[in-house]
């Protein structure tokens, strides 16, 4: 959509960033264990991965 199309509150809108010195490490950890059960979760059911990666190297010829 062009901005000439939207209306003009939505032109305005901004995406908030707010810096940190040190990365939330807790969200960070939740993030990465969602990731990996999400794809742990595909390969045992046989379903393809949520993110298109292939296995690793070490699974790729491993039973399910």
């Amino acid at each position: 959509m062009h901005l000439s199309g939207m209306r003009s509150d939505e032109k305005t809108l901004r995406l908030r960033v707010t810096r940190r010195d040190e990365p939330d490490l807790s969200k960070l950890i939740e993030w990465v264990f969602g990731i990996a059960e999400a794809r742990h979760r595909a390969w045992v059911n046989g379903e393809a991965d949520p993110y298109g990666l292939p296995p690793p190297d070490d699974l790729a010829s491993a039973r399910r």
